[in-house]
């Protein structure tokens, strides 16, 4: 076993070196032919002499060969061979760790810091391209680690060196410098912390969002105690009218509590799939017989219609009622006064013919798809869709990719005389997005606007099963 093994590496070896030697001989093959271009050019233009110009090309030519001899590189006898690609790498000494092992992009440096070992995910990073044995100051552009490098040449360190790596405007990586006692290479781990960073910016900002909407109904609530305390204290009348403020404002703040909790439930149930068998029929007559009354006060119809056949799939039925409801209560917030909000829904082949069918019907509609199915089923994989549209004002194209953001209102495009908590359409699309599902607006301006949404339908066989 021992003496396969030592064959295998001695033939990987082998290969190295022929693959090094052959980019070597191109490269100066180039240089050499650029070089007699050049003294061509000059010989014909009559610049120079023959004499000079072959003196010049007999000069060239051994102070390239004097170079390529005294600049050949000789891999180590521990030189691998990358399985996946069949390039030959050199490899890492007997102390140091299998970088092919590492999950992190890592490579190593030798300590005249040029780059001589590196696994698959380093090299997509580095964009080495086949390069052999670059200096590290000629790839890495970070003056923090080629510092952080050097230090781990020059001197011993006690533990691993760690330096952040800005890769460009959203993206960072921390760089995990080390040297293993009598190490003549240094290791270094890349560690990507984009996805951290952005989470906590992502939290920094909705704590900073919910405690200003808070505030809101907060200030107003004081207010106007301080009122009745003070200046009103003996003004009885004017209590009826504060007090019908005063529960407004409650009232939209229950609300927000309210929408936050759910937001938050959902978003840490977001990765478990649902499993339970849930009949679409069922969700849309019970979140359009819900908000009947709220039609019937505001003087708008409520139309829905839809396949008699029956709409089976694997969700969260509470879940599915609330989006529904948000969506058929943001239409009747927004549609005129005696005008009608539609309902409509169905089976489709697939997610693009359910796509098409609830996002993509008004001739003249400016569109936007809020939320791609996460995973996109195959052809022949069914779907189900619905369509909720109103006869509102419609939304300007510049606020249709904001739709779906936290605590973004859409009456801000509407006219601003409709308040919400901004969280109605954020909870659709991370609903949507914990079915496996997907969202899209359509909207023509002084006509309405529609919102759309789809997930996958169970299979007939196992719906009979």
């Amino acid at each position: 076993m021992t003496e396969v093994l030592s064959t295998t590496t001695q033939k990987g070896a082998e290969r190295g070196i022929r693959r090094a030697t052959t980019l070597r001989v191109r490269d100066f093959i180039v240089l050499i032919s650029c070089f007699a271009a050049v003294l061509v050019l000059l010989l014909v233009t009559g610049s120079i002499g023959l004499i000079e110009s072959a003196a010049a090309l007999i000069a060239a030519g051994a102070v390239a060969w004097a170079y390529y001899v005294g600049s050949a590189t000789v891999l180590p006898a521990s030189a691998v061979v990358d399985g996946a690609t069949d390039n030959v790498v050199p490899g890492p000494s007997t102390a140091s760790i299998p970088l092919k092992a590492l999950p992190l992009p890592a490579f190593e440096i030798d300590l005249d810091e040029r780059i001589v070992a590196f696994n698959a995910e380093a090299e997509d990073i580095l964009r080495l391209d086949n390069r052999v044995r670059p200096r590290a100051s000629t790839v890495i552009r970070s003056p923090a680690l080629l510092s952080a490098i050097d230090k781990a040449i020059h001197t011993q360190v006690d533990a691993p060196l760690a330096v952040d790596v800005d890769a460009g405007p959203n993206e960072t990586w921390r760089a995990h410098v080390s040297r293993p006692l009598d190490a003549g290479r240094v290791l270094i781990v890349l560690e990507d912390l984009t996805p951290l960073r952005r989470a906590a910016r992502a939290r920094s900002d909705f704590i900073a969002n919910a405690s200003h909407e808070l505030r809101t109904p907060l200030t107003a609530l004081s207010g106007f105690i301080e009122t009745m305390r003070g200046p009103a204290k003996d003004d009885p009348e004017s209590w009826g009218r504060f007090l019908d403020i005063m529960a407004v404002e409650s009232e939209r703040m229950s609300r927000l509590i309210s929408d936050l909790l759910s937001l938050s439930r959902i978003e840490s149930s977001e990765q478990v799939a649902p499993r339970d068998k849930v009949d679409m029929q069922d969700v849309l007559a019970s979140g359009a017989a819900a908000l009947g009354g709220m039609a019937d006060e505001r003087g708008v119809t409520l139309v829905v219609s839809g396949t008699d056949e029956a709409l089976p799939v694997i969700g969260n039925r509470d879940e599915l009622i609330q989006v529904v409801e948000n969506l058929i209560s943001n239409a009747i917030k927004y549609c005129r006064k005696d005008g009608t909000v539609r309902v409509t829904y169905g089976a489709a082949a697939d997610t693009v013919e359910a796509r098409a069918k609830s996002g993509q019907v008004w001739e003249k509609g400016e569109r936007m798809t809020l939320l791609q199915s996460v995973n996109r089923p195959g052809p022949g994989e069914p779907a189900v869709w619905i369509r909720v549209e109103d006869e509102g004002p419609g939304i300007e194209r510049q606020h249709l990719p904001r739709l779906g953001e936290r605590f973004y209102r859409t009456d801000q495009s509407r006219g601003g005389k409709i308040t919400g908590t901004g969280l109605g359409l954020a909870i659709v699309k991370h609903i949507m997005a914990h079915h496996r599902g997907g969202m899209a607006v359509e909207t023509v301006m002084e006509q309405g606007s529609a919102f759309a949404v789809w997930l996958p339908a169970m299979r007939r066989k196992a719906e009979d099963a």
